[in-house]
């Protein structure tokens, strides 16, 4: 059954932050003096947030942390821990769009963890603001999008994710953000960078879903258009001069 769990209200949680970034020494914790909960619900067992401190602190201990690591083992710990998360945070889609909950969660049982993982310097990193990119809700939320196609997710890039997921008219559907995802991996982008592919093809989409209901389209109907959509993309580039990926 789904729980509640505690939010740090902005102006606390913009309060803690500067704490962290002025040097003050990082402590987990399960308890924030000054969190508050939604009003009905449920509200989640101290023990099982101080039980996502443990388990989320000891997959980053097994992919190196604290110590430097390289980009890959940053993504290879993202990708593992997505599910993890998920699995341990047990929230609605509603309480998931609170940005004060990740707040909490970056600044009170994780701030070792958000640490070793961003350092100190961005803000959105550790106090919820763009959901896509906070520390741990982007993870909370990939894990919900490909919970039916988790290899899928660790086929892509942390640049592809921000792309499918920041334009809350393809991110908001699960079932699309994985059909064009599907097709960008199993696409000839003829030596395209994929970066590049994503940016034209999420425009491209945007445009043709003003006119198309998606959710009227059966799961092969939809790969197949978001292939197609994916060739323009790769013909229309292909055309065009040399540009930045």
């Amino acid at each position: 059954m789904s729980v509640l769990w505690p939010r740090l209200p902005e102006p606390v949680a913009f309060e803690e932050y500067e704490k962290v970034r002025a040097g003050s020494e990082l402590r987990t914790a399960a308890h924030h003096p000054e969190q508050v909960y939604a009003p009905v619900g449920e509200r989640v067992d101290g023990s099982e947030v101080g039980r996502l401190a443990q388990e989320v602190a000891d997959l980053a201990v097994s992919h190196g942390f604290p110590n430097a690591v390289p980009d890959a083992s940053k993504i290879a710990f993202d990708r593992n821990c997505a599910p993890l998360i998920r699995g341990l945070m047990d929230i609605t889609w509603a309480e998931a769009g609170t940005r004060s909950i990740w707040s909490f969660v970056a600044l009170v049982p994780l701030p070792e963890v958000t640490c070793w993982r961003f350092g100190v310097g961005n803000v959105e990193r550790w106090v919820a603001s763009d959901l896509t990119r906070h520390t741990w809700s982007r993870l909370w939320w990939q894990a919900v999008v490909f919970e039916s196609d988790p290899e899928l997710l660790g086929l892509l890039t942390e640049s592809d994710l921000n792309q499918l997921l920041e334009r809350r008219a393809i991110g908001g559907d699960p079932r699309l953000v994985r059909s064009i995802a599907r097709a960008l991996v199993q696409s000839d982008l003829a030596g395209i960078p994929r970066r590049r592919v994503i940016r034209d093809v999420s425009q491209r989409l945007l445009r043709h879903l003003a006119f198309v209901d998606v959710r009227a389209l059966e799961d092969r109907t939809l790969i197949e258009w978001c292939t197609y959509l994916v060739g323009e993309s790769v013909a229309s580039i292909r055309r065009l001069p040399p540009g930045p990926e």
